[in-house]
């Protein structure tokens, strides 16, 4: 048996993950775990990131033709380990270390024919978006419109939202200057976990449409998708959402959104972890009109994991 395991989280959607240290995808899983999911039901990327996988170690290759040929069962675990294995090259990658799953040099020309053959399938569905973020993942030229695809899946095609949620993940990791334009009108759609995660992945696309559209969303009335907006622009290097970052600070302010919808931040433990992401958010930003804010935190605040970002982030330098 493998030892190679994805952390299963809490079933509970109202729990977040703990956040993901450095990785190649950046802080895009910090922000994440501060949207409220609990409002529409879904665990962000839960079957991305967070399925167990397990079994015989199998190359990604061997994978990617268990997706396209295997049986229902396999297909799903050879999704799962196809996407946690290129993580993996892309953190090793990273770091300048050997891959631990080497592709041979054909591997885009395999994506290409398994996309051909899976895309046999009348819906979009999980093989087909491992496809697709595999591509995004080695960077291969039809990522982009192969992500595309899913950000247009129905509500009954895609319940949970699970396929649109990872596709603007996909995106998040092109460097394709269309990336920011496929992603910034889901900013306004009805669907609130397509509005938050499109806030979130923003952050990795940076440019002059990304930061417009996210300052616009700091004046919105959900305190979820301000504050990611605000969470967003700090890693872009943006202090305009400096006000809204120091309100998610506040636990005074969770009162208040749960007041108007009991749903929303019902778990102790989710404004906790929104409120620890505001903290380092503000310590980005080395803003000295945000010390004071910081010391009174590091100082008095009731959680002792809060005062020590508080403290982490007065020393950011």
């Amino acid at each position: 048996m493998s030892d190679r395991t994805i952390e299963v989280p809490d079933p509970d959607p109202a729990v977040p993950p703990p956040a993901a240290p450095e990785s190649p995808y950046k802080n895009l899983l910090v922000p994440l775990v501060v949207v409220p999911f609990m409002v529409v039901g879904v665990l962000v990327l839960v079957f991305v990131f967070f399925g167990a996988v397990a079994g015989e170690e199998t190359s990604i290759e061997e994978n990617l033709r268990r997706v396209v040929d295997g049986g229902l069962n396999e297909r799903k675990q050879a999704a799962m380990s196809l996407v946690s294995q290129a993580l993996e090259n892309q953190r090793a990658r990273t770091d300048g270390k050997e891959e631990p799953w080497p592709v041979g040099p054909d591997f885009n020309l395999r994506l290409a024919r398994a996309w051909e053959d899976v895309s046999k399938d009348a819906e979009p569905t999980h093989r087909r978006l491992a496809i697709a973020q595999l591509s995004a993942l080695y960077r291969d030229p039809e990522a982009f419109e192969r992500l595309s695809v899913f950000l247009e899946a129905s509500n009954e095609a895609d319940p949970d939202g699970q396929l649109r949620v990872s596709a603007l993940m996909g995106l998040s990791w092109l460097e394709d200057p269309r990336a920011a334009g496929a992603v910034i009108p889901l900013l306004h759609s009805p669907e609130p976990f397509l509005r938050q995660t499109a806030a979130a992945v923003l952050q990795n696309l940076p440019g002059d449409a990304t930061v417009a559209a996210l300052v616009g969303l700091l004046d919105d009335s959900a305190l979820e998708l301000r504050g990611q907006a605000a969470i967003s622009l700090s890693h872009l290097g943006d202090a305009r959402g400096a006000a809204v970052l120091a309100e998610l600070v506040d636990p005074a302010s969770y009162t208040t959104a749960q007041a108007a919808d009991p749903q929303k931040f019902a778990s102790a433990r989710l404004v906790e972890t929104t409120r620890l992401h505001a903290v380092a958010a503000l310590g980005r930003l080395r803003r000295a009109e945000d010390r004071p804010l910081l010391e009174a935190v590091a100082k008095d605040d009731a959680s002792p994991q809060v005062r020590e970002a508080a403290m982490r982030a007065l020393q950011t330098p």
